[in-house]
């Protein structure tokens, strides 16, 4: 056994260890796979692998092939042989996987250049991750076949305890190569791990991703506790920064959890997630921001209100709306509706008015940012959802009605450009105030219909870059503001608008007034 062990570095090196020429060069690589699975064992085999395959030798892809070629050609006798304890080799087997799993780990950026991505850090992991996870693949299949044998029963028995110990770990590689946009990867090595994903849910009977994460009612158990427990050492305050691959790993597996599997794992998830929202990067914030917008959707509010959850979530993002990032506005936006909804009392007595709360903040907050906001970019995302925030208070938006009004008259009078997005949103927040606050929109709906007729007449009148498409969606929805306008005025405004309709002489005014006084028609 000693002289076999002591030539076995020899014949790895003919098989691509070395350029050193040995007495079997001329062998095929089929021979000399056929000559080391007949002379040596699957521990030998996999204890030499494990001390080579952490050297920087400049050859590894060629090992890595070989490695291949043997787990495709070894037959099951020779995977679990007879007089092999299955504890010890599964043993062995766990740590030729996750001593190639370190080969293509994405390394810990230095602290004094955390924040700065070089595509040379990343070389190495490019180069030979499609060829890894090759290995990898090639060794599950090994371990999952499905044949006739008086091996079967004891091969199933070390793919039980190799697989239960190495799916996350595996797992957590595939997911970080997945995104072939990120520094490290690249379209070959997102190719391999998703090949190599897709094997892992297979052989461990797994339907799809989410069904892998969180297992299922019956008797599968799923792996986001163990990944959870492989990421944290790199999701704490001191250490989130500096493993790139961490992030997206964590993202990607949180939206894939769902309700009721992710309460069993809020207190994991929140901390790293606040980190995220807190940092000054802002595509660590709009990861946090995804993530918060997922808990929220799938944790009962319960729970969120529990240990003061609810209250940190709500402080964390509203210090969003500090930010002057755009996308990060539209993102933070409808999280914080969500999270107004957990925080906020219902009246326990009917007619007990609402006191003053999260949502009113929230919508005072967005008025105070859209007055004499300069920015194109940031105007259009204030609009975007100010009619989701309007529609979640409902009646109780006519506290803040004069300033939301005053909103209304300087986003309509304003063009933001061909697409004119800030001026449909402010239609549509325009919309949504008249249906919930119609008992006080008599007191305003002159000078809100002189509005939207002012906007009907730049319209018809607009000669910019603005396509006719747009001019008509615009047209229609100021038409369909004064329709409502007019009903809640008891049809009091149409003699008003049928006067204006008749001394301008402009047909898109025609139209406008002309389906408003329709309108009245109808029984």
């Amino acid at each position: 056994m000693a002289d076999r062990v002591a030539n076995l570095p020899r014949l790895l090196e003919q098989l691509g260890l070395s350029e050193t020429p040995g007495d079997d060069n001329t062998r095929s690589d089929r021979d000399h796979v056929d000559f080391i699975l007949k002379t040596y064992t699957v521990a030998e085999v996999l204890s030499e692998l494990c001390r080579e395959i952490g050297k920087d030798v400049p050859k590894k892809a060629a090992l890595l092939n070989k490695s291949s070629q043997i787990f495709q050609q070894s037959p099951t006798s020779w995977l679990v042989p007879d007089d092999a304890d299955t504890e010890t080799l599964s043993t062995q087997y766990i740590a030729y996987v996750y001593s190639l799993l370190s080969v293509i780990r994405i390394s810990d950026q230095r602290p004094s250049e955390e924040e700065i991505i070089h595509d040379e850090d990343f070389t190495n992991a490019q180069e030979v991750a499609p060829d890894v996870l090759t290995v990898i693949c090639e060794l599950l299949r090994a371990l999952d076949r499905k044949e006739d044998s008086d091996y079967w029963l004891r091969l199933q028995d070390l793919k039980g305890k190799v697989f239960k110990k190495v799916a996350p770990g595996v797992a957590c590689v595939c997911i970080a190569f997945l995104g072939a946009e990120q520094p490290w990867s690249n379209d070959r090595c997102a190719s391999c791990a998703q090949d190599t994903l897709s094997l892992v849910m297979r052989c461990c009977d797994f339907e799809n991703e989410s069904e892998m994460l969180c297992g299922d009612d019956a008797d599968k158990v799923g792996i986001f506790g163990s990944i959870l427990s492989l990421l944290k050492p790199n999701l704490g305050r001191d250490t989130w920064k500096k493993n790139l691959s961490t992030r997206h790993v964590f993202h990607w597996c949180v939206l894939r959890v769902a309700r009721p599997y992710l309460s069993d794992y809020v207190n994991s998830v929140l901390p790293p997630v606040l980190l995220f929202l807190d940092d000054h990067q802002l595509e660590n914030r709009l990861l946090g921001v995804d993530c918060l917008q997922h808990v929220l959707k799938n944790t009962p509010a319960a729970e969120l209100r529990w240990y003061n959850r609810a209250a940190v979530i709500y402080d964390a993002l509203q210090a969003t709306l500090y930010s002057q990032e755009p996308r990060l506005v539209e993102k933070a936006v409808p999280c914080l509706l969500d999270i107004c909804a957990v925080l906020e009392k219902v009246p326990s007595e009917e007619g007990v008015p609402h006191k003053a709360s999260q949502s009113d903040a929230l919508l005072r907050h967005i008025l105070s940012n859209m007055q004499h906001e300069g920015k194109i970019a940031m105007r259009r995302a204030y609009c975007r959802h100010l009619h989701l925030i309007i529609q979640h208070m409902g009646i109780r938006c006519v506290r803040h009605l004069n300033r939301l009004l005053h909103v209304i008259y300087e986003y309509l009078e304003v063009c933001d450009g061909p697409v004119e997005s800030a001026r449909k949103d402010v239609l549509t927040a325009t919309k949504t105030m008249i249906i919930h606050a119609w008992p006080r929109m008599p007191h305003h709906a002159q000078p809100l219909a002189k509005a939207l007729l002012k906007l009907v007449i730049d319209m018809s009148m607009d000669e910019s870059r603005t396509p006719e498409t747009v001019r008509g969606e615009i047209c229609v929805s100021a038409t369909e503001c004064l329709v409502l306008l007019n009903r809640c005025c008891e049809g009091r405004l149409a003699d008003d608008m049928r006067g204006v309709g008749e001394e301008l002489g402009i047909d898109a005014v025609k139209k406008c007034v002309e389906t408003v006084l329709e309108d009245m028609e109808i029984p």
